[in-house]
């Protein structure tokens, strides 16, 4: 529910089930508490020190934002998470393009069609390299819409 409030600060709890209620209250559309719960996650992580689950709650997080279309407050996490993925040699390919997919959607959102354009390629790289075809022709539709402009 929109107007409910966030579930995650009442007790204290495991990052994954932090990470699990997160996941829940976005499927109901409860944003304010999805982040509350990601953000409980993200601090139980950097507590941890662990950047990558920890870069993968703010992604969340920033995803959100992106969701609600309150794009300032979603790029730095993007900047931020794509930071400590990129500078990981644990990190996961599909992570990485998980989270420079959204991060192209944001600036073709705000109309910097050159940076959109190659973090599209990027990703397009990424999911063809895991073999994510979804990934790929989803990029290669962004890539062509936004030569098209």
């Amino acid at each position: 529910m929109a107007g409910s409030k966030p579930v995650c600060c009442c007790y204290m709890t495991t990052a994954v089930d932090a990470i699990a209620r997160g996941r829940q209250a976005r499927k109901e559309r409860n944003y304010a508490a999805a982040r509350s719960c990601y953000a409980e996650a993200a601090k139980s992580y950097r507590d941890q020190k662990d950047d990558l689950a920890y870069a993968h709650a703010i992604r969340h997080i920033a995803d959100i934002y992106q969701e609600e279309l309150h794009l300032d407050e979603a790029k730095p996490l993007y900047e931020e998470a794509l930071e400590l993925y990129r500078s990981n040699l644990g990190t996961k390919v599909l992570d990485l393009a998980n989270t420079v997919r959204p991060y192209a959607l944001l600036h073709e959102a705000q109309g910097n069609a050159a940076l959109a354009s190659k973090l599209w390629e990027e990703a397009k790289q990424l999911y063809s390299a895991v073999r994510v075809e979804a990934g790929v022709s989803e990029c290669e539709a962004h890539i062509r819409n936004l030569q098209q402009r």
